[in-house]
């Protein structure tokens, strides 16, 4: 016979301590993980550049080391840090691209960052960003046009006017009275003309600065008129087509000396001008005008990276330092009000910058959204891919 015992066990009071203590267990562990925060979401960085066309080495270097950035940026992040993806589109140095391809960044991965390398394209989209609440950010160009632009733009990098001035002065330094040039019709090398001509007319020297077209090759009819009437110099405010100008100046038989912009030194410019670019001075920067140690470190990281160094290393060195910038922001997420949106935690932030101490050197952004910081120098061509510093 079976017998059925109704009434609890001996065993039954150390049971329910143990179930009560495993809920008690589980309710701390619900407790304390609903108080945890919840892991960051991703944030989606855009970039804007010249990958292809006239003005490369504008796009790919800055494109390279802002990837770099981004880069290191995941492999050192914390758990509480958002994973940061990012996202090229090749504008081929041509303005009216920057819509569709803003347009689709938005459209394809919701970018709330965008960094553009083309002053055109930052000035098509200003509407846009600030109806999207995009904060955009100019790492190749700073210059008063662009520091009028909405309170969403910013531009960290060299001041176009303070280049310009670089050259300008060596002119009057060398005692020259009368100056002729070309310069590219589009906003950047127009303000480099310029700056050029006002800051010459002030010590009462001559500038006759002629616009082109950035396709043209043959500079004839402007070259023979700037023989005719004599020039102490040449200037040339543009990109690799006008190494043709420099060749056939040559070819004219006008000794006069060449200056020029950095662009002097993009892809193509040299064989363009066979050799006719040496011995011209332009303004520059090197890592020997930046943070050098700090300089050095990203150039090698990068030649390791990428295979080679970037030339010239400016554009990259500018884009770098503005995307870290803005990871050293999003790496403070945590601090960032709930009810604010992520444009508006970076803009604050970056308007908080006065010492940032980049490769580019010791930068500051000022309240109209332009930065402070980086100062080109004076450098003479010796050869393909060869520059040295002006000995003053």
């Amino acid at each position: 016979m079976v017998r059925i015992n109704l009434m609890p066990s001996l065993a039954s009071p150390i049971l329910l301590v143990t179930m009560r203590a495993n809920i008690l267990l589980t309710f701390l562990f619900l407790l304390l993980t609903a108080c945890q925060p919840k892991a960051p979401r991703d944030i989606n960085i855009g970039f804007i550049g010249p990958l292809t066309g006239n003005a490369i080495d504008f796009g790919v270097g800055p494109a390279q080391a802002m990837t770099q950035a981004v880069e290191e940026y995941n492999e050192q992040r914390q758990p509480d840090q958002p994973q940061v993806n990012f996202f090229i589109e090749d504008d081929q140095w041509t303005g009216e691209n920057a819509i569709p391809l803003y347009d689709n960044l938005r459209k394809e991965h919701g970018v709330e960052l965008l960094l553009i390398s083309h002053t055109d394209g930052t000035i098509a989209l200003q509407e846009k960003v600030l109806a999207d609440r995009v904060i955009l950010i100019n790492s190749l160009n700073n210059d008063a046009l662009l520091s009028s632009m909405n309170e969403n733009t910013f531009m960290i990098g060299k001041k176009t006017e303070e280049a310009a001035q670089t050259v300008a002065a060596r002119v009057i330094e060398l005692g020259l009275k009368k100056v002729a040039g070309l310069y590219v019709t589009n906003r950047f090398m127009e303000i480099s003309a310029e700056t050029f001509r006002e800051h010459l007319a002030k010590q009462w020297v001559e500038a006759d600065l002629v616009p082109v077209d950035i396709e043209k090759e043959s500079y004839l009819e402007e070259l023979q008129r700037f023989k005719d009437t004599g020039s102490d110099a040449l200037v040339f405010f543009g990109y690799k087509n006008l190494g043709y100008a420099m060749k056939q100046a040559r070819e004219l038989g006008i000794e006069a000396p060449f200056f020029a912009s950095a662009a002097i030194l993009g892809k193509g410019y040299y064989e363009n001008s066979g050799g006719a670019l040496d011995g011209t001075e332009f303004s520059m920067f090197t890592a020997n005008d930046g943070n050098y140690i700090v300089a050095k470190q990203f150039l090698d990281r990068y030649r390791r990276r990428y295979g080679s160094e970037p030339f010239p290393v400016w554009p990259a060195m500018q884009g770098y330092d503005a995307m870290n910038m803005v990871l050293g922001i999003l790496g403070r997420t945590r601090e960032k009000p709930a009810e604010s949106p992520i444009s508006a935690w970076v803009k604050s932030e970056l308007l908080d910058i006065n010492f940032y101490q980049g490769v580019c050197g010791n930068l500051a952004i000022l309240e109209n959204g332009s930065s402070r910081g980086i100062y080109f120098s004076l450098y003479q061509v010796k050869g393909n891919g060869e520059i040295e510093k002006v000995k003053r």
